[in-house]
């Protein structure tokens, strides 16, 4: 009697046990809308966020969008990691994450063709860290040539979202130099899958700007 009132306990012990390690631990994921916090965007914990990071995730969004057949609204707009990283060390601290995203917030509520944010004197085409005078003016997003937002690049695609880039260029009155020393899209596609994803632009993009440093 006294090893059976001992070993009910015990089994209790072992069920509740069970139940609780049963219960799922969740990830840190991608939310689908808003804001996407640094704890996603730090895949690796060393608390920066580099740029194969920035651009694998937001793609993976996108992907993840463009299989739920959700529209891609801004997506051709959206900053580059270069806009965020407004030090120039090649990574991203939370601050710069934060004044970024809180940039692209206010842009949202009708600063962008003024002097906020887009167009004017801030971090979009005018003289900020955007495609103006600032410290990404030749590194596009990923997302400026993935018009569709499937989080991939097919030949014909990335041809025709370069010819684009290159043409509004032109308008602008930038010099086109360089163009014959231009990777090809094979070049780009490391793992001739036939295909670009966010990573293989991303480490293209790094290499490039490393050359260019030397």
């Amino acid at each position: 009697m006294n090893i059976l009132k001992k070993s009910v306990p015990v089994g209790m012990l072992i069920i509740f046990a069970g139940s609780f390690s049963s219960i799922p631990v969740q990830a840190k994921g991608i939310p689908d809308r808003g804001s996407i916090p640094f704890a996603a965007y730090d895949k690796d914990n060393d608390g920066f966020i580099s740029e194969e990071e920035f651009n694998s995730v937001r793609g993976e969004r996108m992907e993840k969008r463009a299989k739920e057949g959700r529209r891609m609204r801004g997506a051709a707009s959206a900053p580059s990691f270069s806009a965020f990283d407004t030090d120039g060390d090649g990574k991203l601290n939370k601050d710069e994450l934060a004044a970024g995203q809180k940039a692209q917030r206010e842009k949202r509520r009708g600063m962008g063709q003024g002097r906020g944010m887009g167009k004017g004197m801030g971090m979009g085409q005018g003289r900020g860290m955007g495609k103006g005078m600032g410290m990404g003016r030749n590194m596009p997003a990923f997302s400026e040539y993935n018009l569709n937002g499937d989080g991939k690049l097919l030949e014909k695609e990335f041809n025709e979202a370069r010819s684009k880039r290159r043409s509004e260029r032109a308008q602008q009155g930038y010099r086109m130099k360089n163009l014959g020393n231009a990777p090809s899209f094979a070049d780009i596609d490391t793992n001739s899958d036939g295909e670009i994803s966010a990573d293989e632009f991303a480490k293209h993009q790094s290499q490039h700007r490393q050359q260019r440093a030397q």
